[in-house]
């Protein structure tokens, strides 16, 4: 085994692999450790780079998949080389230095933790990067503060730290192979009950505008955070029958209808002054009518996703509970027996890939 493990996931990074590999060799001198590039099926001569460098460089190996499978692609399998009692993620790009790692180790060794990532938008981050970017990185970081549980203020930083146990148990439940794959991991992680701190890092963007992402990208991971969040939800762990959606389209249409007929008979029937004023400002009279309906569908509308986000959060704190022994402690039985996390086969989610020098 060796002491620790980096896995850099590189797509068409010709330019810069070399001196990312070369800084990062530096860096873990003196230690025993390995380095494994992932090319992401590069168009370009990234896999020949690295395998130059590697001729060279026996703690360096090279991993290629044929296709650009993804980030999460490229780290999973990675991982699955690794051989480090600890594994480092870090992005190809040296828009963090790979110094950073050891702050990331010795806030783990502080910590009691089991994972460290380095965040942008803590008190003490240096972050230069242009304006397009910290608008997407904020934007994506609120979303997920609205939507999980996870008290971190930033899972998308290209620098983490794990023991190699957290990675075993939690890649198996990751499905997402793209920009989203890293929340993914960290759900997953802190639904085994895995101690994750986060290092405030400084960031160098080394790309102009918003870098890879543009508007595909935004709604390729805006429709993989929903994604994840269906998974990680009350909803899939429910799993209703056919027969149960329809109630709950039947329960929602019930409420609908009974709100609308509330607002009509109080319309007709003698009711207090101060409270017609009150219901004339509440549903919105003083506006014309195409304007008012449209507000209060919206109000309606997001009150029910508040709604429904916030009970998803409380149902699922109280299924995380402990068993307590009685009736309250019982879980869902599954349909056969449940083998050890680590034991447990990991589906096939990534291209093939072959390893080996470059030619």
């Amino acid at each position: 085994m060796k002491e620790i493990s980096v896995v850099i996931p590189a797509f068409n990074e010709e330019g810069m692999i070399t001196r990312t590999l070369a800084e990062t060799c530096a860096v873990l001198c003196g230690h025993d450790y390995e380095i494994i590039v992932v090319d992401d099926g590069s168009r370009d001569g990234t896999f020949a780079e690295v395998g130059a460098f590697a001729r060279d460089h026996p703690e360096v190996r090279v991993l290629r998949l044929e296709y650009n499978g993804g980030k999460g692609a490229a780290l999973r399998l990675g991982t699955e080389a690794a051989q480090g009692d600890l594994i480092a993620f870090l992005d190809a790009d040296l828009d963090i230095h790979p110094r950073q790692i050891w702050l990331l180790l010795d806030a783990m060794r502080a910590g009691g933790a089991d994972v460290a990532v380095g965040s942008k938008h803590l008190t003490d981050s240096r972050v230069t990067s242009p304006l397009p970017r910290r608008f997407l990185s904020r934007a994506f970081s609120w979303l997920e503060k609205a939507l999980f549980n996870l008290e971190l203020s930033d899972t998308q930083t290209g620098l983490k730290l794990f023991r190699a146990e957290v990675l075993r148990r939690a890649f198996p439940r990751v499905r997402v192979q793209r920009y989203a794959f890293d929340l993914e991991l960290l759900v997953a992680a802190s639904r085994f009950g895995y101690r994750i701190v986060e290092v405030p890092v400084a960031v160098s963007f080394q790309r102009s505008g918003a870098g890879r992402i543009g508007l595909r990208s935004m709604l390729n991971m805006l429709w993989d955070l929903i994604s994840i969040y269906y998974r990680a939800s009350f909803w899939r762990w429910l799993e209703p029958s056919l027969t149960t959606k329809i109630w709950m389209v039947v329960l929602a249409m019930g409420i609908f209808t009974t709100g609308v007929s509330v607002g009509r008979f109080l319309s007709r029937v003698w009711v207090p002054p101060w409270l017609r004023e009150l219901l004339w400002y509440a549903t919105l009279r003083f506006l014309p009518s195409q304007w008012r309906d449209l507000l209060l569908l919206a109000g309606g509308l997001t009150l029910t996703i508040v709604a429904l986000v916030n009970l998803n959060k409380h149902l699922m704190s109280a299924f995380a509970r402990p068993d307590r022994g009685d009736l309250a402690g019982i879980h869902r039985a599954t349909n056969g027996p449940r083998l050890p996390a680590q034991e447990t086969e990991a589906e096939e989610m990534v291209p093939e890939a072959h390893e080996g020098a470059a030619p």
